[in-house]
């Protein structure tokens, strides 16, 4: 608050220190052209006797007064002068008394203003000066302009130092004031005229120095230096500060204690904003120190930039905003941590550097409308970042939750574009926010937590190699969505995934696992181009009221879990599953689809285990018990005990896996007109099995006739020979039987086709023996076994190596290899 210049207990003083304008107006003063110098010649003492002074009368404003060097005279009553000098070594107390010049000051000595008393520069209008380069100490004393006067002062080359006020309609100081009273303050006011500093305003010796005004008004500082020394002080209040630097040692410090005006600065000290008030910036602020706000904040007047090797901080006020003085944009390429709040509807912040939210007790905020990062924004030390508003991120831009710490997407907290992080425990959490990939893709590579009752929504492209935790929360499309990355949204049973319109779809190019639903009444679709996996007690829903689910990905069931379809499954038209993969060791439910039989498999389906199931409808009958083929991009396998009968005929151009335990049953014939059979397990195919193109593989059984007319190989592959078991054998002279030789152990050494019934015999004999494997001379492979044997192969190559070959003998319920000496 404005400073009151303390007056006397004597009337005639205080009404001389304090003398209106209108008074001197009215008087009509005016310097004589020539004006007598009355001379102090008593050398010391008071200068209150007439006979100290040289014309025998004491000063007046007519007259010149002059202190000649080395006299120390004590100013004990009120003294008017035109112009006022003192020479070298001279020493002039001036208590209980006054000084009042009408003119300029020539002080080559010292003078002292003690507790109340004052020098009072009482010209109407114009300039007087301070020079001499001597010093003024005020011992709780003052320097003013005479009350309601317009003139202007100026420190040429003096040091003011000490405690108490200098009040002034216009002050220019180019040399030093300094507070450097222990304990004491050091107070400079100005009227709506200003202050202009080329010099130094500094606090030292633990003292304060208060720059004050009544009401906001420009300290020219451009230049020059404020500073606040160890253990010292200087505040600020109402003033503009255009310009210049502040600086602090030490624990000395720069304080704002009203809501005051910095003005393209320079800071390389200890800034603080106490009180609750605000430092309002213009223009571009240089900081090299720290801006602190313990107890208050920052505020922007038009455009700021704010840059330079320092950091600003805050507690929990609000720490940068425009409310009170406008709008504006604060581009900000300096760190910046604490709490309180950042912005507000008229307030646009540039990030160019780091935002850090590291008050435990306090979030920081970003209230801001847009935030445009391209550097960072975190949260840190157990502290919570809360975005209430846009944060364009495109780029660059990168959000981190550190350890233990929350980046929260508040109300309508929305980020586009860039890159959310965390480390360790950290976390992003939100109650109604979005990530917007609209334009630029949004990448969450860290812990994406929703929490019950909370909704996160989303729109764009959504990057996901991290984690989205809905713990019982829900994912939003609020416009058509992709989810692509190598991350996973994970799911309970109380979580889901929804869009608001027809048009809102959601692709899956990611990982999405758990139980919960995905889609209802509204209708979006729901396009699986990644992995869904089921893999809780609880149902997995897919609702797919709008454009239908089409899984073109990888859907998967674990044991003990469930998928329930209900809607339209693009993927599964008048009984043809197309593409994707359905890999399912649990329960897949087909519910309210128009065809939910399937009798024509072109995806790839895996039934793992007894008790996997796709059923059509809740409780009903085996949507596979119809299946009648296996088309060219089909691909069907039964592991682990899983037993799979249709009531029709079977026709396979694809691939069909039958593991060990499992089995494969067909109501007639097994027809197999391309692609691969490989059975480890048992096929049941009454009418024969017929292979006419394609390949059959497999150490299992078949029960049923064998026709080949194709490649049948003994085992899974070359290096995996096993007995392949048959109900009767007949091939014809299309067909090729290979015979994998990896040492002499019949099945696991090499393969061997053995029929329950007859075997008849044409075709190839292709012998696959390892390169390493050389087997003895007198060695046997029974290769094919039968109730009666009948026919032969054509020209089977039999040669080992230049000093060994196979012999080949057919017998009448067998066929045997016998190693033998000779090419």
């Amino acid at each position: 608050m404005a400073a009151t210049i303390p007056t006397k207990g004597n009337a005639n003083a205080a009404a001389l220190f304090l003398k209106p304008l209108a008074f001197l107006i009215l008087a009509g003063l005016t310097a004589p052209l020539f004006a007598q110098t009355n001379t102090f010649i008593a050398g010391s003492g008071n200068w209150s006797p007439p006979s100290a002074w040289s014309l025998g009368h004491d000063p007046n404003r007519n007259e010149n007064c002059a202190i000649p060097a080395g006299s120390s005279p004590i100013g004990d009553s009120g003294q008017e002068c035109l112009t006022f000098s003192m020479g070298s070594g001279a020493t002039l107390l001036i208590t209980p008394g006054y000084l009042f010049p009408y003119g300029s000051m020539v002080n080559q000595g010292a003078i002292t203003v003690g507790p109340g008393d004052g020098l009072a520069f009482e010209q109407n209008s114009g300039t007087v000066t301070i020079s001499g380069g001597g010093t003024i100490t005020l011992a709780n004393g003052n320097i003013a302009t005479g009350a309601g006067l317009a003139e202007t002062l100026v420190n040429v080359d003096h040091v003011i130092s000490g405690q108490g006020h200098i009040l002034l309609y216009q002050f220019t100081n180019q040399a030093t004031i300094n507070a450097n009273s222990p304990g004491n303050t050091l107070s400079v006011q100005t009227s709506t005229a200003g202050f202009t500093n080329t010099g130094t305003l500094e606090a030292t010796n633990r003292g304060t120095l208060l720059l004050v005004a009544g009401s906001p008004v420009t300290l020219n500082n451009a230049g020059a230096t404020i500073q606040a020394l160890s253990g010292s002080t200087v505040q600020f209040e109402g003033y503009i500060l255009s310009g210049g630097t502040i600086t602090t040692s030490g624990s000395g410090v720069f304080q704002n204690i009203n809501s005051s005006y910095y003005n393209n600065i320079t800071n390389n000290g200890t800034f603080q904003t106490i009180g609750g008030n605000y430092a309002i910036f213009e223009g571009t602020i240089i900081n090299n120190g720290t801006f602190s706000a313990p107890n208050g904040g920052y505020q922007i007047n038009g455009n700021v930039t704010l840059k330079g090797t320092g950091t600003v901080s805050g507690a929990n006020a609000a720490l940068f905003h425009s409310s009170f003085v406008g709008g504006g944009t604060l581009t900000l390429e300096q760190p910046l941590s604490g709490g309180g709040s950042i912005g507000d509807s008229s307030f646009n912040l540039s990030n160019q550097s780091t935002i850090t939210a590291n008050n435990p007790s306090a979030n920081l905020i970003l209230a801001a409308n847009p935030v445009v990062n391209t550097g960072t924004l975190q949260a840190s030390n157990g502290a919570t970042l809360e975005i209430q508003n846009t944060v364009n991120n495109a780029g660059s831009g990168t959000i981190t939750a550190q350890n233990g710490s929350t980046v929260l997407l508040d109300f309508s907290g929305t980020v586009n574009g860039g890159t959310l992080t965390t480390t360790g425990s950290g976390s992003f959490q939100t109650t109604s926010g979005t990530l917007d990939g609209s334009t630029n893709t949004v990448t969450n590579a860290g812990l994406f937590d929703v929490a019950s009752g909370d909704t996160l929504s989303l729109k764009g492209t959504i990057n996901n190699t991290g984690t989205f935790a809905l713990t019982n929360g829900c994912l939003a499309m609020s416009s058509p969505t992709t989810l692509t990355g190598n991350g996973t949204v994970q799911m309970n049973g109380n979580s889901c995934l929804y869009g608001h319109a027809v048009t809102n779809n959601l692709t899956n190019q990611s990982t999405i696992e758990g139980s919960g639903s995905i889609g209802d009444s509204n209708p979006m679709g729901f396009t699986n181009a990644g992995t869904v996996i089921a893999n809780q007690s609880t149902p997995l829903t897919i609702v797919s009221a709008g454009t239908g689910f089409s899984n073109t990905g990888s859907l998967i069931i674990n044991a003990g879990s469930e998928v329930d379809v209900n809607g339209q499954v693009k993927n599964l038209s008048k009984g043809t599953l197309t593409g994707g993969t359905f890999s399912v060791a649990g329960k897949m439910v087909l519910e309210n689809a128009a065809y939910t039989t399937i009798t024509t498999n072109s995806s790839n389906i895996t039934l793992t285990g007894a008790a996997a199931q796709i059923l059509n409808g809740l409780g009903g009958p085996s949507a596979l018990a119809a299946i009648a083929t296996n088309n060219s991009k089909g691909i069907l396998s039964l592991q682990s005990g899983q037993v799979l009968s249709t009531t029709a005929n079977f026709s396979n151009k694809g691939t069909l896996t039958i593991g060990v335990g499992s089995g494969f049953g067909t109501a007639g014939t097994y027809t197999q007109t391309g692609g691969t059979t490989t059975v480890d397990g048992v096929i049941s195919s009454p009418n024969g099995f017929s292979l006419k193109t394609g390949k059959l593989y497999g150490s299992g059984t078949i029960s049923g006739a064998v026709s080949a007319a194709a490649v049948v190989t003994t085992g899974d592959s070359m290096s995996a020979p096993g007995v392949l078991s048959v109900s009767s054998y007949s091939q014809t002279s299309t067909g090729s039987l290979t015979i994998p030789i990896l040492s002499n152990a019949v099945g696991t050494g090499y393969g061997q086709l053995a029929s329950t019934g007859a075997v008849s015999l044409a075709g190839k004999l292709v012998l696959k023996r390892k390169s390493t494997y050389v087997p003895p001379i007198g060695a046997t492979f029974t290769i094919v076994t039968g109730s009666s044997v009948s026919g032969q192969f054509a020209s089977p190559v039999l040669t080992i190596n230049s000093k060994e070959h196979f012999q080949i003998s057919y017998n009448s319920n067998s066929v045997k290899l016998t190693v033998a000496t000779g090419p």
